[in-house]
Formats: structure tokens, C-alpha cells, sequence
């Protein structure tokens, strides 16, 4: 094994444990609030499409995950108030996944908390290098989904 190769092992066990540990962080600090960290990534992707409702496929495609799995996602968070979910007007097909007030609410309860745990967590990184590590992240994440495109089967 050539030390790239092993470089690049390291680095995807480093980026899956640290996925899997802000998951568990996410979720702590969001259990008083009813929400997994799943349910709040959906509602941030579907905020960064503001002022617009995206489609489920929209935002399943942005979160990088199944329509399925997106769908179950927002049927839990109609539940709990945080969205609406409504026929697209121009396509009966489809639905669009639309924030309500008590989302806007829960947001600006959480922003002081979500930026505090922000701060903690990158401290220790220089903005120069957070820099880099969002463009290096940013570029796997690009690389991951056009792989995973690839293996799926054809329409």
C-alpha cells in the first residue's frame, strides 16, 4: 500500500467517525426540541431553497439522500408542525415541502445554541485552513454523489 493509498484510508475513517460523532452531538443537543439530526439537515436544505418550496425530490437531492427516505423525514416533521407538505401546483405528480412558522420559530430559538456548538467545534482550526477543509469537503461530497449517480441503475 502506497502512502496515499493509506492517506486516503485514513481520511475516510476519520470523515465517517466524525460524521457519525456530530450526529450524535446533533441529536443530544436537539432532543429537547423533538427533532433527530436527519429532521434538521431536511429543514436546513429545505431553508436554502428559501423563498421557494423545493419538491421532495428537490430537497432529496440536495440532502443527498433517497426520495423514500426524505419523504419519511418530512412526513415525521409535518407531524410535528415544522412543514407542510402540498400537491405541486404545475404537477400533480409531485409535492412541495413547504416551512411553517413553527420551523422560523424553532430556528430562532436554536441559532445563539447552534452557533455556540459551531464555535466550539472549529476553534481549534484556523480560518485559512477551515477554508480548505470546506473546499477539499466540498469536492469529496461532489465526488461521492457523481460516483453513487454512476452505480445507479438506468431510468
Amino acid at each position: 500500500m502506497s502512502g496515499r493509498d493509506a492517506e486516503e484510508r485514513a481520511l475516510f475513517g476519520t470523515v465517517f467517525l466524525l460524521s457519525q460523532s456530530w450526529k450524535t452531538l446533533l441529536d443530544s443537543l436537539l432532543k429537547p426540541s423533538g427533532l433527530t439530526a436527519k429532521q434538521w439537515m431536511l429543514l436546513a436544505v429545505i431553508g436554502s431553497f428559501a423563498p421557494e418550496a423545493p419538491s421532495l425530490t428537490q430537497a432529496a437531492d440536495r440532502y443527498g439522500t433517497s426520495h423514500q427516505a426524505a419523504k419519511g423525514l418530512a412526513v415525521r416533521l409535518e407531524r410535528q408542525g415544522f412543514l407542510v407538505i402540498e400537491p405541486d401546483p404545475a404537477d400533480g405528480r409531485s409535492v412541495r415541502l413547504r416551512l411553517t412558522p413553527a420551523n422560523r420559530e424553532f430556528w430562532r430559538g436554536y441559532d445563539a445554541t447552534h452557533e455556540a456548538l459551531f464555535h466550539r467545534l472549529f476553534t481549534p482550526v484556523g480560518s485559512g485552513d477551515l477554508a480548505l477543509a470546506r473546499s477539499t469537503l466540498d469536492a469529496l461530497l461532489e465526488r461521492s454523489r457523481q460516483i453513487s449517480a454512476d452505480r445507479q441503475p438506468p431510468d
